[in-house]
Order: structure tokens, then sequence, then C-alpha cells
């Protein structure tokens, strides 16, 4: 496995396709078998998906506490079962237009740390099981709060009965779940009708291909996904420590570390413990 073969890849998902579906046709267009994605995107939704590819899938846990950004469109008072496009329509009435001032009150109970109960069409797993596989065979199940960040929440536009916002939000944050607690606020229901996540970390929708046109001269090599992680070059002799798992002791405080050859290939992740730094992760590249 050569180092051009392996790292990650920004992908503009368009609306139709799960996460899985477009890295399955990214594999057969690329010809590679070891394809992972980070951050799942629901079918309807669109914008930047994230693949890795052969070694590349080892950064992804490295990667996935990044905060994201999307900007969706809310209709206001509807409400279908899944909160969001493809749901059955349980309720729709007119809802009277809101003031400026409503609004931004609305949304600023939703900053910071929250409670949040993801939609039963979720991909979370309960017992085992994807919650979204209870709800399609018609089983209900109890879902389980959790707390989310939301970093920041603005209004983009707002054309009655539609609000679009723009939110930055940590992993794990529903989205449409989010667009109907607003809304609950506002004394009505909302449905996610249209999602586009514009960013994921230091990654950008605008740096990101259609599928179709993605290849593999457009691989993100993995020490620069890792930059946040600082370079450590070690000698011939070290190199075979690192192969071995055994523990280096190198200064520096950072609590992960990048440990390249010294042709600059990448090698390991390591860890700080103590006075020392420890294998986290290897690479064969």
């Amino acid at each position: 496995m050569s180092t051009k073969n392996s790292g990650i890849l920004l992908v503009n998902k368009e609306a139709g396709y799960t996460s899985r579906k477009v890295g399955n046709m990214l594999s057969r267009q690329l010809g590679i078998k070891k394809v992972g994605h980070l951050g799942t995107l629901d079918p309807f939704a669109t914008g930047l998906l994230i693949f890795a590819v052969n070694e590349g899938t080892k950064v992804l846990p490295f990667l996935e506490d990044d905060e994201k950004t999307y900007v969706a469109t809310l209709k206001l008072g509807l409400l279908t079962s899944t909160l969001d496009p493809d749901g059955e329509i349980i309720l729709e009435e007119e809802v009277k237009p809101f003031c400026n001032a409503a609004l931004i009150k609305a949304l600023e109970k939703f900053s910071g740390t929250i409670k949040q109960t993801p939609p039963p069409t979720s991909a979370i797993r309960i017992d085992g099981k994807r919650a979204y596989k209870y709800a399609h065979a018609g089983q209900e199940v109890l879902m389980p709060e959790r707390e989310v960040t939301v970093h920041n929440l603005r209004i983009v536009e707002y054309i009655h009965p539609f609000l679009v916002i723009e939110a930055v939000v940590s992993k794990g944050t529903y989205i449409r779940t989010l667009g109907q607690d607003i809304a609950k606020v506002l004394g009505t229901n909302a449905t996610t009708v249209k999602l586009v996540r514009t960013k994921q970390g230091d990654y950008s929708v605008n740096n990101a291909k259609l599928l179709s046109e993605v290849k593999l001269d457009d691989l993100v090599p993995l020490s620069k996904a890792l930059y946040r992680f600082p370079i450590y070059r070690v000698n011939d002799q070290d190199v075979v420590k690192v192969k071995n798992g055994r523990p280096l002791k190198l200064g520096g405080n950072a609590e992960f570390i990048q440990i390249h050859n010294e042709r600059g290939i990448l090698q390991a992740i390591y860890r700080k413990k103590g006075d020392n730094y420890i294998p986290v992760r290897g690479f064969n590249l």
C-alpha cells in the first residue's frame, strides 16, 4: 500500500443517497475496497461528507469530535414522522408570521450545552440495533436524552413559513430535532425540509467535489489531515521501536503527536503518558 492511495477525500454529497451508498459508489469509482466516512448525513441532506480510504480510515477517530456547521431550512407549521421531507405528514397548519425579536429569543434558548432527544429514525444504537430499524418495523423504543453543544446559532433568512438557520454544533447533534425544539418554543412545529453541512472541523464544502468528480489525486495526505498534532521525525533505530509498539521519550507537552521517519513518512500517532509517549495508532505507509 503506497502513501498516494491513503488519505481523506472531501465529497459534496447530493440528495437522495445514504452516506453508506455514497461510500460504496466511491469505492467502485476509485477501485478501492477500504472506505470509511465521518459523520453520517441523512439521505435528504447535502453538503460536506468526509471519506477516508485505506490507511486513512485509521485517522477518523481523531477527527470525529470536530464541530460541524449546518444551514437548515425549517418549514414552520409542518410536522412529519421523521422531522424531514422523507417522512409522513402528521400535521400541517397555517402559522402567523413571527417578528424578528421572537425568533431571536427562541434561538437564544438553544445556545451552549443543551439536552436533546434524537429522533426515532436516527442511526444511534439501541440494544445493539439502529434506532431507525425499530422505527421502520413499526416498533416504538425509548430514545435516550443526550447532551450536545450548540456553539453558534443564527438566522440566515426568514420568508414565512420558511426559517433558514445556521448552526455550529458538536458531534451527535440532530439538526432536525433542534429545528422542532425551536418551533415548540414558538408554539408550533417545524420540519427540516433542506439541510446542508457546510463545514466540519477545518474542512469546507467549498473545497469538496461532487462524487462524480472525485479522483485519487484529490486525496488529502494523512499528515495534513492530522496537522494539529506536532510532527516528530525519528531515526531508523527509533522507527523499529515504533513498529514494535515501544514507548518513546521525547520532549514536548502536546497530548498527541505524529511520528515520522527521516523521509517524512507518517509511522504512528503517539500520546503523552507521564514522561513518555506511547503508541496509539500505527500506519503501514
